[in-house]
């Protein structure tokens, strides 16, 4: 285990309700992740309807580049961008699997859920 933050992102919004208020609740944490306590986490894992952040198209794309190119590891799900028919929209990070996005998990010494 390390010092390291890792954040866990399974949805393209934030919270449960309004979905318009879920996406830019979403867009403002990403934005934000660099100027909160800690700084920019090692990885952002992203699963499910996260990986939609990191694809052609996303108003998430400028920010989570900025992080990449800080250092922030970008690890998106395979299956996930198989299964949205994704893969060749992804513009940010790079593909996965269960077993890296795992590994990220248990190696950080601190996962955060958003």
């Amino acid at each position: 285990m390390s010092n390291s933050t890792v954040v866990f992102i399974a949805a393209d919004q934030l919270g449960g309700g309004d979905d318009e208020l879920g996406r830019a609740l979403m867009l403002a944490a990403v934005k934000n992740l660099t100027k909160a306590e800690g700084g920019a986490p090692s990885h952002i894992l992203f699963m499910n309807n996260g990986v939609r952040l990191c694809c052609e198209g996303s108003a998430a794309l400028g920010d989570l580049k900025a992080l990449a190119a800080e250092g922030t590891a970008m690890l998106n799900c395979g299956t996930c961008l198989d299964w949205f028919d994704l893969k060749d929209a992804l513009r940010v990070g790079r593909e996965s699997n269960m077993i890296e996005i795992l590994s990220a998990m248990n190696r950080a010494g601190r996962v955060v859920r958003l």
